[in-house]
């Protein structure tokens, strides 16, 4: 596309008519009078030579052009707005700010429902993009900006990084009620001999459960692999199988909980940024409500 031929200025009125579904609304989004927002469409539809929304009621819906512009749209907008936030003055009441973490589903499973809560009520304005990126591309996703932080575990490595310590999760094993070892200690023996189901991001490779066995010379043969821990602590309720776990994660009902041999470590968590971020005020607040909820949480949880 030629940019040249494009007034930017365009993109809001696209991306408020999207939202909105509705010219009057995105008027009133935008603080300007509806005929501005239909010359404005006049324009984008004559450059994308698509009509881009149709009617439908007493509103509009997007054309299947309009669905595959959004998201480049969205993005583009976002950056804007970001970049030319005055970085000497945040106010997070006030912010419109889109932040994108990357985090393992356990991380965002403890972290991002107390962040929603205080969004909605300290920056009702700013949005969250959660992801679960591959280790080996949170570095580059940091430095080109389309990362703004990264809760994994330490050893990302990056010249340009910048970490600190967050918390760290104490494991236990959950099985069902009924299991035969329900209730028992759980010797190392014991537990080799389980029924395993792992969860783990990656496709190929040893999971935690399997590398810790492995250091005491067991081996471990996973029945399942899943990526995400809530289909599989849904499975070993119903089930004969065990699930090594993040203990903030086991549901207080319908699960049997077993301290994990001695061998089994906690795992650490770090919070990454880039270091070219380190005194963007935004993000510096960022920092500080994450590390306040994981505090909230369990003060035990932090590094």
């Amino acid at each position: 596309m030629n940019l040249r031929s494009l007034d930017l200025n365009l993109l809001p009125v696209l991306e408020a008519v999207y939202a909105e579904r509705s010219l009057t609304r995105a008027s009133e989004t935008l603080h300007i009078t509806q005929p501005a927002v239909s010359n404005a469409l006049a324009r984008l539809r004559a450059h994308f030579e698509d009509p881009l929304f149709v009617r439908e009621g007493r509103g509009v819906k997007p054309t299947a052009m309009a669905e595959a512009l959004m998201p480049t749209v969205r993005d583009a907008l976002d950056r804007l707005r970001a970049g030319l936030e005055p970085r000497s003055a945040f106010e997070a009441s006030r912010s419109t700010r889109v932040f994108n973490i990357s985090a393992r589903d356990a991380g965002a499973y403890m972290i991002a429902p107390s962040l929603a809560h205080y969004l909605q009520h300290e920056a009702p304005g700013v949005r969250i993009a959660w992801s679960q990126l591959n280790r080996g591309a949170i570095s580059g996703e940091l430095a080109s900006g389309r990362l703004d932080l990264a809760v994994d575990v330490p050893g990302i490595r990056g010249t340009d990084l910048e970490r600190e310590p967050l918390m760290t999760t104490p494991y236990v094993c959950v099985v069902a009620d009924n299991h035969p070892l329900a209730r028992r200690e759980l010797a190392m023996e014991d537990f080799v001999g389980l029924r395993h189901i792992v969860v783990s991001s990656r496709r190929e490779g040893r999971s935690y459960v399997e590398e810790v066995a492995r250091s005491q010379g067991h081996r471990i043969t996973p029945i399942m692999r899943l990526p995400h821990y809530m289909p599989a602590l849904e499975i070993v309720r119903q089930t004969d199988l065990a699930l090594t776990v993040p203990a903030s994660l086991v549901p207080t009902h319908g699960l049997i909980r077993l301290d994990l041999p001695d061998v089994f470590p906690a795992l650490d968590s770090e919070l990454y940024w880039r270091r070219e971020n380190s005194e963007d005020p935004a993000l510096t607040w960022l920092r500080g409500l994450i590390r306040k909820i994981v505090t909230e949480i369990d003060p035990g949880l932090q590094s």
